[in-house]
């Protein structure tokens, strides 16, 4: 059976353009003229998955969501985002509300068919998990487990959610109710000035938690995480967790130990940025970033290595062909290879 996609497009040349390429791609397609019309379709026909222009009459994007949401029939329905705004604080209020995703005009037809794709993946996974009885053995098995490995063995063994690389796990000022767990891949965590720039404050590589402060404290994110390349992540209630952690003090000791070192290498890696020299940051986040590889290898664009370090793009490229002319390093377009971790632990 095909899935029904509902279109909400005020532009009716976009509606019309948007509606063809779905229906090429063997979806079935429903259009709607304005917010208002979207609501009364979406609650007649329950489509799979809703596609929304932002600013339309009637009725905008945004409420439209809302309105949705709180019907029982369609909240679970997911949500795509369709606008000619960039700015972050709108992005943010999209991915706030729970949308799935947010794309801006002009967007190429991959991105479409990607996102909605993807969506509906993950849609058909989380279905195929809440039918699956395999969670509540886990959940039995994870209240007698004796170490944090594990503990990560056993989440590792449930379905995962993929994220493709750009797709954001969070947004700064969200709330969840869920800790996430890295099974495989590479997401970064970020805060974004008023000037749209990133300070990067952590990568989480595989076998590492993501979300805890607020997941476990009940407040909003901190901070932005993003997949910086293909990645497979697991979402554990929070009702689980506090279970697991009841019912094995020693296991909750030992999370929040490794929480707190987290914590503590965010704050140093901060102080860092202040105090450091160029060449001491560019070291200390080579090192960082090299410390659980057997190679001593770091595959990462030099943007996000500049971001990590606090430092301009340009400045680090410099220092890193120095590091290269002094024999500490081998680079390439797309990986940095520690040859004299020794030396390079000794630059301030």
């Amino acid at each position: 059976m095909k899935n029904h996609i509902l279109l909400i497009e005020d532009d009716k040349i976009v509606r019309e353009n948007t509606a063809e390429i779905l229906d090429f791609a063997d979806y079935k397609v429903t259009t709607a003229s304005n917010g208002k019309i979207g609501v009364e379709k979406a609650k007649e026909f329950k489509p799979d998955l809703i596609v929304s222009d932002i600013m339309m009459p009637k009725l905008d994007g945004y409420a439209v969501f809302q309105i949705l949401s709180r019907d029982q029939q369609c909240k679970h329905i997911p949500f795509i985002f369709l606008s000619a705004k960039t700015d972050h604080a709108d992005i943010r209020k999209g991915m706030e509300l729970g949308a799935a995703d947010y794309l801006t005009k002009p967007f190429e037809e991959s991105e479409l068919l990607s996102a909605i794709s993807i969506r509906l993946k993950k849609d058909n996974e989380t279905t195929v998990n809440q039918m699956s009885k395999s969670v509540p053995e886990l959940n039995s098995s994870a209240l007698e487990v004796e170490t944090i490995a594990e503990l990560i063995e056993l989440f590792c063994k449930r379905k995962t959610n993929k994220y493709q690389k750009g797709d954001s796990l969070f947004c700064e000022g969200n709330r969840s109710n869920h800790l996430f767990l890295v099974k495989k891949g590479l997401i970064k965590t970020f805060k974004s000035t008023e000037e749209g720039k990133e300070f990067i404050t952590g990568f989480y590589k595989d076998k590492s938690f993501i979300g805890y402060t607020s997941s476990l404290g009940d407040f909003p994110h901190t901070e932005n995480a993003e997949a910086i390349e293909n990645s497979k992540v697991i979402k554990i209630e929070k009702e689980e967790i506090i279970s697991i952690l009841e019912s094995n003090p020693h296991i909750a000791l030992d999370l929040i130990e490794l929480f707190a070192k987290n914590i503590k290498s965010t704050k140093e890696k901060l102080v860092q940025v202040a105090y450091d020299s160029v060449r001491g940051r560019t070291a200390k986040s080579l090192l960082l970033l090299a410390k659980d590889d057997p190679l001593d290898t770091i595959i990462l664009s030099r943007a996000d290595l500049a971001s990590l370090t606090g430092i301009a793009k340009e400045t680090l490229i410099r220092t890193l062909s120095d590091f290269k002319e002094e024999k500490l390093i081998e680079t390439s377009r797309t990986f940095v290879k520690i040859i004299n971790k020794k030396q390079l632990m000794k630059i301030n």
